[in-house]
């Protein structure tokens, strides 16, 4: 069926005393409101006041609420309101209908909008059916002797046009249908990628979120574990510096702050933003030493406080020494 994209509604429509009655209700906004949505869906389905989602297939009340946007209770309530005042009935089968519709509406008008829609289908279907029987192929003609012969090649050339052109029009018609394929079958797999990327960038800030808690975690039992309380210092705060700056800075901005006895978030906050504008100090293993050797860098390593990397003890003769030490 048709529908319309209007209804009548009278302006002194709140003037009437079965809305005034209504309006002294608990439920007065939503079964006003309510009752305009029916109105409304009354006409997109434009069968005499008649509501249902197919002619067969009524609307449920959850069904109503979800279009509506209102409570299954409210949903509930309204309809019994209305229902006892006889603007709606609900049938057996619950379909709605608006009560006094035709005194409401303008029927003529839903008429045409419907006789119109007929109309058009009707067409529609002897075209088609037109276009059907003329593609089927016409039958052959008996032979006579006492007709022209150039009548009858004529005759052939039209029956081989008329093929032709069906045969054209198949064939375009085809084309027409694996275009549209194609073009789903592409659109189907844009979606599915779409939908790909999407889940695997979900995964990825899971594992991070993951990875994040992990390391907080670690972070304040390490702080635990010497007995080091830190002012402001929460897991929250500890995700977020660990978010922005890499596990190694935050350490090291930590032990900044235990080493100068500022135990608060605040100063290591100063310390970590310095760091983000000027550039984040190189670790120990950073560090580049040049040409030192092999040895002398291993030897660094395991002592990171030794500052003379290039430093080669000196041989001495100890006796010679003591000589010229004792004057002999």
């Amino acid at each position: 069926m048709k529908g319309i994209e209007w209804i009548k509604i009278t302006t002194n429509m709140c003037e009437d005393e079965t809305i005034r009655l209504i309006d002294s209700m608990e439920y007065r906004d939503a079964a006003i409101y309510l009752w305009l949505r029916l109105l409304l869906q009354a006409g997109k389905v434009n069968d005499n006041g008649l509501i249902y989602l197919k002619k067969d297939v009524p609307y449920t009340k959850q069904m109503l609420s979800i279009l509506f946007n209102r409570p299954i209770d409210i949903i509930e309530k309204v309809l019994e309101i209305l229902e006892s005042f006889k603007m709606i009935k609900i049938y057996e089968n619950n379909i709605i209908k608006i009560c006094n519709w035709e005194k409401h509406q303008n029927i003529e008008g839903m008429k045409r909008v419907r006789e119109g829609t007929r109309e058009r289908v009707k067409n529609f279907r002897e075209k088609k059916k037109e276009n059907e029987h003329s593609r089927k192929k016409l039958p052959e003609k008996e032979f006579d002797e006492n007709e022209p012969l150039e009548n009858k090649f004529l005759e052939k050339e039209n029956i081989n046009n008329n093929t032709l052109i069906n045969v054209v029009n198949d064939s375009i018609n085809t084309n027409e249908i694996n275009k549209n394929k194609n073009c789903n079958a592409h659109v189907t797999l844009q979606k599915e990628k779409r939908e790909e990327d999407i889940k695997k960038k979900n995964i990825d800030i899971k594992e991070r979120e993951e990875e994040l808690d992990a390391q907080a975690l670690k972070l304040m039992k390490d702080l635990e574990k010497i007995n080091i309380n830190i002012n402001g210092l929460t897991l929250r705060w500890a995700q977020d510096m660990l978010a922005k700056h890499k596990e190694k800075h935050v350490k090291m901005a930590m032990g900044k702050a235990i080493e100068r006895n500022k135990l608060d978030t605040n100063y290591i906050n100063g310390i970590l933003k310095n760091w983000l504008k000027e550039g984040y100090p190189k670790t120990y293993e950073e560090i580049e030493f040049g040409n030192c050797e092999v040895g002398n860098l291993s030897a660094i390593k395991e002592k990171p406080n030794l500052r003379f990397i290039n430093f080669e003890a000196r041989e001495y003769d100890y006796k010679d020494l003591e000589k010229k030490l004792l004057g002999w």
